[in-house]
């Protein structure tokens, strides 16, 4: 009778388990789906080619091929005529599992809506580049900064593992500049000046900006 018992709970806990796992698979797919359309709609599937630069032209009307440091100048911006964003839908719902993954799918669907070629980065660096920052920053903390500024997924990992409390204060200035639209990359390009400014001037400047966003350093 024991054993009938057991045997009726075990199948119970094991359909239930695997009405969990259904269900969870099923949500990842649709966050996956969707991240795969977010992309799609901003850099279109399937693009032919793009045209060479107009560097390229000049190249092959005589100009020198290399610059005095020996870079070729015929090699940049030629290569296959490939984008970043000439990625797959395959590729794209690849890496935004990846993102998923560590960051989980709720964090890793905003970063795409936020930005969306955050999709067609290194999905390989990833992983380590989120153990660097968690071992610098803590895992919470990583998965917050990176929500606020997407574009540290292009970070590789030995970059990432560089990263010291600028990176982390420069995730609140990316968030906070971010709904001024075209404006914030100018104002976040004037605050990386900002430490000649005080320097010169003897007046602190970044501290008490910060301050109006709840930032302390």
């Amino acid at each position: 009778m024991k054993a009938v018992a057991f045997l009726l709970l075990s199948l119970s806990m094991a359909a239930v388990a695997n009405a969990f796992f259904q269900q969870a698979t099923a949500s990842k797919s649709k966050l996956t789906q969707q991240a795969v359309d977010i992309f799609g709609e901003k850099f279109p599937y399937n693009q032919p080619p793009r045209k060479k630069w107009i560097l390229d032209q000049y190249v092959s009307l005589g100009v020198p091929k290399t610059d005095i440091d020996g870079t070729r100048y015929d090699k940049v911006g030629k290569g296959n005529g490939k984008r970043l964003t000439d990625i797959t839908e395959k590729q794209a719902a690849d890496a935004f599992n990846q993102i998923a993954s560590l960051y989980g799918g709720e964090r890793a669907i905003e970063m795409v809506k936020i930005f969306p070629i955050c999709l067609a980065f290194d999905k390989t660096q990833f992983k380590d580049s989120f153990a660097a920052w968690s071992g610098i920053f803590g895992e919470e903390e990583t998965k917050e900064m990176v929500l606020r500024n997407p574009g540290l997924l292009a970070v590789r990992a030995a970059e990432a593992a560089k990263a010291s409390d600028q990176t982390m204060v420069f995730s609140y200035i990316v968030a906070a500049t971010r709904p001024i639209g075209k404006a914030g990359p100018i104002g976040i390009m004037l605050l990386v000046t900002v430490p000649f400014i005080e320097a010169a001037t003897g007046i602190s400047i970044r501290e008490p900006f910060l301050a109006t966003f709840g930032i302390n350093i």
